[in-house]
C-alpha cells in the first residue's frame, strides 16, 4: 500500500491534499548568531578577526539563547501540581483547583490550609506566603529560616534552632535558600560553607546540624527533604549562602541563565539546578557525568532515574522493558537502597500525591497483542502491511455521504482529529466509523455515529495548507461519558502538549485505507513504519509552514498517499504511549524521491484542541 493524502472530492470544494502549493514571499528567516572578535596582535601589525562562537558538546547554546526555556517551560518539563501549562509556559493555579490530598498543611501566614498544593497555589499568586509545616498546629511551631554570622544558615523547626550541616550542602539546597531568606530568584553564587572552628564560639548558635536536599525546584527549604540532626561537633563545615545579585555580561566560557545569572558553561547540562531557574538543564545535547538525558533534550539528577515519578515528559526516566510490553501502563519503581539516615521531614509524598490525582485520564494505551511473527519483516509500505483487528484502534474513517475518502483519529471524549481539507463545517453530510478493519463489512466492534459538530481551524488556508486542521464532534447517541464505547477495536490516541516530545529520527506510524501501488483501491486497513524527518523547510521552502511536520524516507519508499486524508501519524514515547503527532496533510505526489509527507503538527495546535474539547479530555498532565 501506498498511503495518500488525497481527498478527491477537495478536488472540487476544497483543493488537493497530497500537490504542489503557491509559493508564500513570507518565510520566516532563521537569524545567526552574529560572532564575536578578538584582536591578534603580533611586531608587524594588529589584526582584528572574527573570533569563534564557543561551541559545547552538551548544551545547545543556539536553542537556549533564542527559546528562554527555564523550569516554567512546559514545552520542555511537566509543570507542577499548583500550576498549569497554557501558551507553552506553567501559570499559577487558583487554590480551589488542587486535587485532594492526604493532609492539612500550614502556611507562613498561620493559616490551615486542605493540602500542601493549596498552599503552593496561593504562594504562586501571592508570593508572600510559603509553606511551614504539615499538621493543624499552624499558629506555633513554624518552619523559618535565617541568617546568622558568616552569613550561616539557621532553621528553626518545631522550636528548635538548627545550623544545616555542610557535608551535602549543594547549590541545589543554597539556590533554594536564596529564594527562601532574601526572595533571590537568582539563587546563590556557590554552595559556601564555613569551617565548624570558626564559628563554634559564636554566642546564639545551635550545637546541633541538620542535613537537607532539596532539588532545586523549591520556594523555600521547608520543602525540601530533612534528615538525621548530627552534634555540630562531628560536622567539619556548616552550610553558609552568599546570594547571587550581580549584574555582569557573560562571558563566551559562561552562561546566561533566563534569569540573568551568569555560571561557567561546565555547570551546565550535569542535571543540578546551578541557575535555580533550570535553565542550564533543559537544552542539552547529551548531559555531563551526574545527570540523565530526556528525549526532550532536558537534564535531570542521576538520582531521579526509575524513582517510581515520571520527571521526563517522554517517561525515558522510567522506562523499563516492562513498561515497554505492558503498553504504557505505569512501571513499577526499581527498589530504593536503604539508607542509615532517617527522614525526619519531607514533601515529597505530598508532591508525588497530587500529581498522580491531577487525571485520571488513560489514552494512547491498545489492548491489541502483537502476534508472533515469522520470516523477514517487509519494511517498505508499497504494498503494504496489513493491520491486525484493534491494532490501530484510534483509526476511524469518516463516511462522507456513502463515501470514505478521509480518516481520523478519536482523542476522547465525543472528538475526532482530522485535516480541514477532508470537511466542510457541515455536519449533516458525515457519519464518522469507529472501530473499521474493513470498509467492505461490518465487524463485531464496528460502529457509526451522526456528528454534531465539525470545527475547522480559523485560519485554515486551502492554497497553502496552513493550519489543515479540523475537529469533528461526534453525537453521543448512546448517552456515554465518553460518547466512543472502549473496545478491543477502539482507543483514544493521547494528545501531545509538547512540540519536543518526538524529534527528528523517532520512529512512528502511519495507518489509512489510501491508494496502493498502482493507484488500486484498498479496502482493509493498512500501516507502515517512517521516520520524522528534520529541516524539510529546506526540502519545500516557502511552502513549507510552522505547524507542518515531515515524515517518511527521502528515497520515497514509504509515503501517504490519496484517501488517507486527516490519518493520524502515531509516535509511542519510552512508557509506551501513543500520541497522535501529526494529521495526514499534503505533499509532492506520492512517494517522490527527497520529497517525504508533510503533516499537520498536532503539538504546535494543542491549545486550539484543548480550548474546544476542554484539556481534561486529551490530557493527564500540566492540567
Amino acid at each position: 500500500m501506498k498511503l495518500v493524502f488525497l481527498h478527491f472530492l477537495n478536488l472540487l470544494f476544497i483543493g488537493n491534499g497530497r500537490t504542489e502549493s503557491q509559493p508564500e514571499d513570507n518565510v520566516p528567516s532563521h537569524p545567526l548568531d552574529r560572532p564575536n572578535t578578538q584582536i591578534t596582535t603580533t611586531a608587524a601589525s594588529t589584526k582584528i578577526i572574527p573570533a569563534k562562537v564557543l561551541q559545547d558538546e552538551y548544551l545547545d547554546r543556539e536553542t537556549c539563547g533564542t527559546k528562554g526555556f527555564s523550569r516554567l517551560s512546559c514545552q520542555k518539563v511537566f509543570c507542577p501540581p499548583w500550576m498549569r501549562c497554557l501558551n507553552g509556559e506553567c501559570i499559577c493555579k487558583l487554590p480551589y483547583q488542587c486535587p485532594k490530598a492526604t493532609k492539612p498543611a500550614c502556611g507562613t501566614d498561620k493559616r490551615e490550609y486542605r493540602s500542601f498544593c493549596q498552599v503552593k497555589a496561593l504562594g504562586c499568586i501571592k508570593k508572600d506566603v510559603l509553606f511551614s509545616h504539615f499538621g493543624p498546629e499552624c499558629k506555633s511551631k513554624l518552619f523559618d529560616c535565617s541568617l546568622g554570622p558568616k552569613n550561616v544558615l539557621k532553621v528553626e523547626r518545631r522550636n528548635e534552632t538548627f545550623l544545616i550541616c555542610g557535608s551535602r550542602w549543594t547549590i541545589a539546597e543554597a539556590n533554594v535558600a536564596c529564594r527562601n531568606v532574601k526572595r533571590e530568584e537568582k539563587g546563590a553564587e556557590a554552595a559556601s560553607v564555613v569551617k565548624h572552628e570558626e564559628i563554634e564560639h559564636q554566642s546564639g548558635l545551635s550545637k546541633q546540624c541538620i542535613h537537607v536536599r532539596c532539588t532545586g525546584e523549591e520556594s523555600s527549604l521547608a520543602e525540601c527533604t530533612f534528615y538525621k540532626t548530627d552534634n555540630t561537633d562531628t560536622e567539619s563545615t556548616i552550610a553558609t549562602v552568599n546570594c547571587y545579585n550581580r549584574i555582569k555580561n557573560c562571558t563566551n566560557f559562561e552562561f546566561r541563565c533566563v534569569n540573568g545569572k551568569c555560571i561557567d558553561l561546565n555547570r551546565t547540562c550535569d542535571g543540578t539546578n546551578d541557575c535555580g531557574d533550570r535553565s542550564d538543564e533543559v537544552c542539552c545535547k547529551k548531559c555531563r557525568p551526574g545527570g540523565f538525558h530526556c528525549s526532550s533534550d532536558v537534564c535531570i539528577p542521576n538520582q531521579a532515574k526509575k524513582d517510581g515519578v515520571m520527571d521526563c515528559i517522554g517517561g525515558d526516566d522510567e522506562y523499563t522493558e516492562e513498561s515497554n510490553v505492558n503498553f504504557g501502563r505505569s512501571p513499577k519503581p526499581e527498589s530504593i537502597p536503604t539508607t542509615e539516615e532517617e527522614i525526619i521531614a519531607t514533601t515529597k509524598e505530598e508532591v508525588e500525591a497530587a500529581r498522580k490525582a491531577v487525571s485520571t485520564l488513560e489514552c494512547g494505551i491498545s489492548n491489541y497483542t502483537k502476534p508472533n511473527s515469522t520470516g523477514v519483516r517487509q519494511k517498505r509500505l508499497l504494498g503494504g502491511h496489513t493491520a491486525e483487528k484493534g491494532q490501530i484502534p484510534w483509526q476511524v474513517a469518516i463516511d462522507d455521504e456513502g463515501e470514505i475518502n478521509c480518516g481520523g483519529i478519536y482523542i476522547g471524549g465525543c472528538w475526532v482529529l482530522t485535516a480541514a481539507h477532508c470537511v466542510r463545517p457541515k455536519p449533516q453530510l458525515y457519519r464518522i466509523k469507529v472501530g473499521v478493519w474493513s470498509t467492505l463489512k461490518v465487524d463485531t466492534y464496528t460502529d457509526s455515529l451522526p456528528v454534531e459538530n465539525v470545527i475547522i481551524h480559523p485560519d485554515y488556508n486551502p492554497s497553502t495548507y496552513q493550519n489543515d486542521i479540523a475537529l469533528i464532534q461526534v453525537k453521543n447517541i448512546y448517552n456515554l461519558p465518553e460518547c466512543i464505547e472502549r473496545t478491543p477495536s477502539t482507543a483514544s490516541a493521547c494528545v501531545p502538549w509538547s512540540e519536543y516530545q518526538f524529534k527528528p529520527g523517532d520512529n512512528c506510524i502511519i495507518s489509512g485505507w489510501g491508494r496502493s501501488h498502482g493507484n488500486k483501491k484498498v479496502y482493509t486497513l493498512k500501516w507502515a513504519n517512517i521516520e520524522i524527518i528534520d529541516n524539510c523547510s529546506g526540502i519545500y521552502g516557502p511552502r513549507y509552514f510552522k505547524g507542518m511536520e515531515c515524515a517518511g524516507t527521502l528515497d520515497g519508499s514509504v509515503d501517504t498517499c490519496q484517501g488517507d486524508s486527516g490519518g493520524p501519524l502515531v509516535c509511542k514515547d519510552k512508557s509506551g504511549v501513543s500520541y497522535v503527532w501529526g494529521v495526514v496533510s499534503w505533499g509532492e505526489k506520492c512517494g517522490v524521491v527527497g520529497h517525504p509527507g508533510v503533516y499537520t503538527k498536532v503539538a504546535h495546535y494543542f491549545d486550539w484542541i484543548s480550548f474546544h474539547v476542554g484539556r481534561p479530555t486529551i490530557s493527564k498532565f500540566n492540567l
